[in-house]
């Protein structure tokens, strides 16, 4: 089967199991830490809490209603491995999120998952459209 219906979402199997033979994963172990990470996303909650880092001069230059596509689960380990070296602004801010499990781009989140796993990340559809800000703090790097 090269397509699996992920709630309610179509990923492309034979792409996602490429890219892990791409890092010298046997067939076998491929598929076993495929289905790892369909189980993964299977099991987020129906409400995702997670955290996104911006870059900006202002917090008036956040885009509000497309806050971004990549959040992080945890919020300790974003801010501790953040390079703080990206964006385009002066001041960084941490925004933390609400998001609909029907918000997560499966295909795009198996594949971060799977090419980055140590960014335990999630990625939204639609550059965080629908995604709820619960809060934006300014931090120090």
């Amino acid at each position: 089967m090269d397509i699996l219906p992920i709630l309610s979402e179509i990923i492309h199997k034979k792409v996602l199991l490429n890219d892990l033979k791409t890092m010298d994963f046997s067939e076998k172990d491929a598929e076993n830490e495929l289905e790892y990470h369909i189980n993964r996303v299977k099991n987020l909650p129906e409400t995702i809490k997670a955290y996104r880092i911006v870059s900006v001069n202002d917090k008036k230059d956040i885009n509000m209603t497309k806050i971004g596509s990549h959040f992080a689960l945890n919020r300790s380990n974003l801010v501790k491995n953040h390079s703080f070296s990206t964006g385009s602004g002066k001041k960084y801010y941490i925004i933390t999120a609400n998001i609909p499990k029907k918000e997560v781009d499966v295909q795009e989140t198996i594949h971060n998952n799977i090419l980055y796993p140590q960014e335990n990340e999630i990625t939204v559809k639609n550059k965080g459209k629908n995604v709820e800000i619960v809060s934006i703090k300014e931090i120090k790097p």
